[in-house]
């Protein structure tokens, strides 16, 4: 992200910026190896998750807290 500051972003964008920064500090690389990778690839990228509470809702489904 060029320069955004995280108050400016929407959830969606926030709750990538965090993971992708988790992900480089713990060296974590973009795969099916990283933790998070479920979270971003069958929840954040849907469409038709549109608030925060939705995409808990859609984490419970895949059987996050």
């Amino acid at each position: 992200m060029a320069n955004v500051k995280m108050k400016d972003m929407n959830w969606k964008d926030r709750q990538l910026a965090a993971i992708r920064k988790l992900s480089d500090r713990k060296g974590w690389n973009y795969s099916d190896s990283n933790p998070y990778f479920d979270r971003v690839f069958n929840v954040l990228v849907k469409d038709h998750i549109k608030t925060k509470p939705q995409m808990k809702q859609e984490l419970k489904k895949h059987g996050y807290k």
